[in-house]
């Protein structure tokens, strides 16, 4: 049901609704949305750094491969630019903490999901190989025991399966009509996903550390990211393997409240370096002569 259009812009403001609801706005997606208090969150982190702007040197990595990992991971994406697990959840079943690059290190990266420069998720290159084998683990498992139902608590690690793939979820919110938000720890999305869906992680698939580590673009400043800019970044960096140069790390004993500082260079061009900050540099420059 559209609300409102937005015609200059090409924009349609509209309502969601699963059958037998609709068209009662009460009862749409987005009033589920609001009532799960899933647009409420902290303000991005912004980490205490000096851009210490391009760089000329060329990058020197291990090799990157431009191929998309064959972890059949849905493209869509629920989530918002700042949201972030709540640091609330029980640490004393949660997997052990990924090591983290340290300050001025380089890591070969995966971007699974790119908000804004402020906030998006990498994933490590070497380890993606790892995450492919548990999710086929956890495929095979979840496919012969049978389906017990788990007691949800909120803030509690889980296995959900979306579309035809398992995931390791924290629960996020419970919605109506017996549907669950979750987060997906090795990915970074949030999802809506069917209660009955839902199984207990055994203990043999807390091993491997969460593998999404979220990030804030280095050699740009922090700000509140317009549509446009948030669009070309998403479009120079999402579902793209990268070089990442760390230029701060925040620590925390909590794997969702850890966030690195990092620039992100793209070495797929034989030749050249792209530096994706000049890029968004440029562009902001760009639509700030456009208005």
């Amino acid at each position: 049901k559209v609300g409102k259009q937005d015609r200059p812009k090409g924009i349609a403001h509209i309502y969601l609704f699963t059958p037998p609801n609709s068209p009662d706005t009460d009862h749409s997606v987005n009033q589920q949305i609001k009532n799960a208090d899933l647009w409420k969150h902290q303000k991005d982190v912004f980490l205490s750094v000096t851009p210490s702007g391009t760089s000329s040197t060329k990058v020197t990595t291990d090799t990157v491969s431009a191929v998309q990992p064959a972890s059949g991971k849905p493209e869509k994406s629920l989530s918002d630019p700042a949201r972030e697990p709540s640091s609330m959840a029980s640490t004393g079943d949660m997997p052990p903490l990924l090591p983290l690059s340290k300050t001025g290190e380089l890591m070969d990266g995966y971007v699974s999901v790119a908000c804004h420069p402020g906030h998006f998720i990498v994933q490590p290159w070497k380890k993606l190989r790892n995450l492919e084998a548990l999710m086929e683990e956890m495929i095979l498992y979840y496919s012969r025991v049978e389906e017990k139902p788990a007691n949800i608590e909120k803030n509690k690690l889980y296995a959900a399966k979306i579309g035809n793939q398992w995931y390791r979820v924290i629960i996020k919110g419970v919605l109506r009509n017996g549907f669950l938000s979750v987060y997906e720890v090795d990915y970074g999305t949030h999802e809506f996903v069917s209660i009955q869906k839902v199984q207990p992680l055994m203990d043999t698939f807390r091993k491997l550390p969460f593998q999404a580590v979220t990030a804030q673009l280095a050699g740009v400043k922090s700000q509140q990211w317009s549509e446009e800019a948030s669009i070309v970044f998403r479009n120079l960096v999402e579902k793209k393997p990268l070089v990442a140069q760390i230029e701060a790390v925040n620590e925390s004993s909590n794997a969702w409240d850890r966030k690195i500082v990092t620039f992100l260079v793209d070495t797929s061009l034989p030749e050249t370096d792209v530096w994706i900050h000049d890029f968004v540099s440029q562009s902001l420059e760009e639509f700030s002569k456009d208005d």
